[in-house]
């Protein structure tokens, strides 16, 4: 549960720490933690690294995607589930979209659809690293991925099938990583990979597996006895283990036969494994909506907003662990300091931030999913175009209900201002995937949507990475801190609610004016895409038929057809072969990056040199 995250693997608690402790929202015990702090983490069965994939590999599925041309295939079904979104996005010159927009649908893809936080498509983040000693994968896949899809398709941008088969990539390695894992507790239990397994066999894996995925992949396995007795321990010390385990009954019920013949081989138990995976955000929403409703039962006046006060007060006095420091709150983007002498959590923007999320892949982590994101879909999928008339967008707004807002409903006059403001800085139309409109959004549904901080003002960091950046010791408050904070509040009672409501309730929601779009507006109608640009005089004279200046010239879509074509010749003897042979020897000769592959200056060198 994203509650109930393991310690860091560095962490040592000796036998004798057996009191409980929580974490972000629901109670735990030390006891766990002797798990993931035995020296045997180090050996064999460590499920932090079991499955990850290395850059050849990632440039290999993505390769294999990108070839997939069936009706049927991976990239046709992730390519129906994108299309809406993509539909509705800002494109640029070519009609395709820009390197940011492709981060925004990939990263809301994943969310809505398994509640996945991809790593390395957060919003605010474009980096990415690499562990140079083992070459694995870190949080720069995603970035790896893009950077081969952007190579391939230059200036012109990413189509909608070149989405899905980034996207279908992605899911590959997420599916690889479980087939790790799933082997790596096939050897230690001593079981075939190649064979049929029983089904009570198959129940002891594929609880492990679980159990693997809950301790954020931290999770020794050696030996199926001693695994087992570990497995016992872990559903007697994790507080709802029992809602826990049921969620895992209910999801694997329907597609697996538990009879004392029935078997199952590796294919199935992946798929079974691959359902855990795919569709825990589903239970994982029962405690995110408790901690929302939590944090909401503290609001004092401004919907949306908890004084940081009464968020420390509220861990205080009860099991909630919401102890984060207002340094870490403000990384995070979860605090509001419009009057610094007041700072609020923001609760959309909290309940959606790193600490409460389960680590529980080292490709992603499993966030409370982001409710605006429902509302946004709706909107574009009735709108069905980058920008709307403000008057179309407060019509639909006044329909759509949310968790915590009722519909239909009278949009406030002074939403509705604010959506003229936002359509005369934009030629009349409000561009839905721009800054603005986030925060009209937010003030519109500030329960559901966060609150879009300017670009670089915030950064989804887990503890560990926030303590690492920082050289700070530690991301939580004391109590002695809490505390301080509490009583320095004058507002505040004893109870964390306030004592002079008339005097300090009801601050207003923050709107800057700053716009920052997804991708720049197209250039007008006529005007050539930036790549096209340097061509001959389209004179009368040359248009006419006879005029070889221009009979057969390629446009931008036949160029990147003629591409896409020689992209997907696999055959030994065709045209991209041969010309592969004629390249050899240079191609060798030219230094290469860290891939061992050729950078933008060297590919432009070599075939000069080729055609020359």
């Amino acid at each position: 549960l994203h509650c109930r995250t393991p310690p860091h693997p560095s962490t040592v608690f000796t036998p004798s720490a057996y009191e409980t402790l929580t974490f972000s929202g629901a109670p735990m015990t030390r006891a766990l933690a002797l798990l993931w702090a035995l020296a045997a983490v180090a050996r064999a069965g460590n499920f932090l690294t079991v499955g990850r994939a290395s850059g050849v590999e990632a440039a290999r599925f993505l390769e294999q995607e990108i070839a997939d041309r069936s009706s049927g295939g991976h990239v046709a079904r992730v390519a129906d589930e994108l299309r809406a979104t993509y539909g509705a996005l800002p494109k640029n010159a070519y009609g395709h979209l820009g390197h940011d927009a492709v981060r925004y649908v990939l990263h809301r893809h994943f969310v809505q659809r398994a509640g996945w936080f991809i790593r390395g498509l957060e919003p605010s983040n474009d980096t990415w690293a690499e562990d140079g000693a083992a070459g694995r994968v870190k949080e720069w896949v995603p970035a790896h991925l893009q950077r081969i899809l952007e190579e391939r398709v230059g200036a012109r941008g990413a189509s909608l099938r070149d989405l899905a088969a980034l996207a279908a990539a992605l899911e590959d390695l997420v599916d690889q990583e479980a087939r790790g894992r799933l082997e790596t507790i096939l050897e230690a239990f001593g079981l075939p990979r190649g064979g049929e397994i029983s089904a009570s066999a198959a129940r002891e894996v594929l609880t492990t597996y679980y159990i693997i995925f809950l301790s954020a992949s931290n999770y020794p396995v050696a030996g199926r006895g001693e695994t087992l007795a570990r497995n016992a321990m872990f559903a007697e010390r994790y507080t709802g283990w029992h809602e826990a385990q049921q969620w895992l009954n209910d999801t694997l019920a329907p597609h697996m036969d538990e009879g004392a013949q029935a078997t199952l081989g590796f294919e199935a138990l992946t798929s079974l494994a691959e359902r855990v995976g795919e569709g825990y955000y589903r239970f994982n929403d029962l405690e995110c909506r408790d901690l929302k409703a939590t944090l909401r039962g503290l609001e004092a006046g401004t919907a949306g907003r908890v004084r940081l006060s009464s968020f420390y007060q509220k861990a205080l006095v009860s099991h909630w662990r919401l102890t984060e420091r207002p340094e870490y709150l403000r990384a995070l983007g979860a605090l509001d300091e419009t009057d610094p002498k007041s700072p609020q959590v923001i609760l959309s923007n909290y309940v959606m931030a790193r600490p409460n999320c389960l680590e529980s892949s080292s490709l992603y982590a499993v966030c409370c999913r982001n409710e605006c994101e429902d509302l946004m879909g709706s909107l574009e999928a009735r709108i069905g175009a980058p920008a709307a008339a403000p008057e179309r967008v407060a019509e639909l707004v006044a329909a759509l209900p949310s968790d915590s807002v009722p519909a239909p409903r009278v949009v406030p006059s002074g939403l509705r201002a604010r959506l003229a403001e936002i359509a005369e800085a934009h030629g009349g139309q409000v561009p839905l995937h721009g800054r603005l409109f986030a925060q009209w959004m937010h003030h519109a549904y500030p329960r559901e949507c966060p609150y879009p901080h300017e670009a670089g003002a915030s950064n989804p960091q887990t503890p560990d990475e926030w303590m690492a950046h920082t050289g700070q010791e530690a991301s939580q408050a004391t109590e002695a801190e809490m505390a301080a904070i509490v009583a320095a509040d004058t507002c505040a009672s004893a109870d964390g609610s306030l004592s002079r409501p008339g005097e300090c309730e009801g601050s207003e929601l923050p709107w800057t004016a700053r716009e920052e779009l997804l991708e720049a507006p197209p250039p007008k109608v006529g005007v050539p895409p930036p790549l096209l640009a340097p061509t001959f005089a389209w004179d009368a004279a040359e248009a006419r038929a006879g005029n070889f200046l221009t009979v057969g010239r390629a446009s931008g879509g036949d160029a990147t057809r003629f591409l896409e074509q020689e992209i997907a010749d696999r055959s030994s003897g065709g045209h991209v072969a041969r010309v592969a042979d004629e390249l050899r020897a240079t191609y060798g000769a030219l230094p290469k990056n860290a891939y061992g592959h050729l950078g933008h200056d060297a590919v432009r060198y070599v075939l000069h040199r080729h055609f020359v």
